[in-house]
């Protein structure tokens, strides 16, 4: 009893460190997040650690709000593996532009991919809390991870007609 008890209140603790660390991200924009890029993309990787804390803190709460319900909630479930896809297409990208030299001619393409991925998770996330059965709950999570309201958007025209002229070329 003793160990099982160690680990709840461990756990407890990891999420409510997480839910304080995830608001802060999301306070400030994740502006202050240590990154490993100084340059252009730099904004990406620090809204990748704000994302990734965010899904980490839905993620947990849905496993002790539903417990082995989340399985049968296919969309809810669906939602979860969105975001933890479009965190693996961002890293992915981020990873290729870094490994080929940070290519200046391919930087429209990284901002494109991107604000479109960062679009897709913040849906998803809007999704997961909008269908979440404990509504006071989902209200407290929406204002630790969007205080702001929503904070990306689909990628501009511009930088479309920029990302089809590279692809034409």
């Amino acid at each position: 009893a003793a160990s099982f008890d160690k680990a709840l209140f461990g756990h407890i603790g990891f999420v409510i460190s997480n839910a304080a660390r995830t608001f802060w991200l999301a306070l400030t924009g994740a502006r202050w997040y240590s990154v490993p890029a100084s340059g252009e993309e730099r904004y990406y990787y620090q809204q990748v650690g704000r994302m990734s804390a965010a899904f980490a803190l839905v993620a947990d709460v849905a496993m002790i709000t539903l417990g082995g319900e989340l399985k049968r909630k296919e969309k809810f479930s669906g939602r979860l593996a969105d975001i933890l896809s479009q965190l693996y297409l961002i890293s992915a990208m981020l990873k290729r532009y870094h490994d080929q030299g940070r290519p200046k001619d391919d930087l429209p393409l990284l901002q494109w991919a991107c604000e479109d991925a960062l679009y897709e998770m913040q849906e998803s996330l809007r999704g997961l809390l909008r269908n979440l059965p404990m509504r006071p709950l989902a209200a407290v999570l929406k204002f630790i991870i969007m205080p702001w309201g929503k904070s990306y958007h689909r990628p501009v025209d511009r930088l479309g007609s920029k990302v089809a002229s590279l692809i034409l070329s």
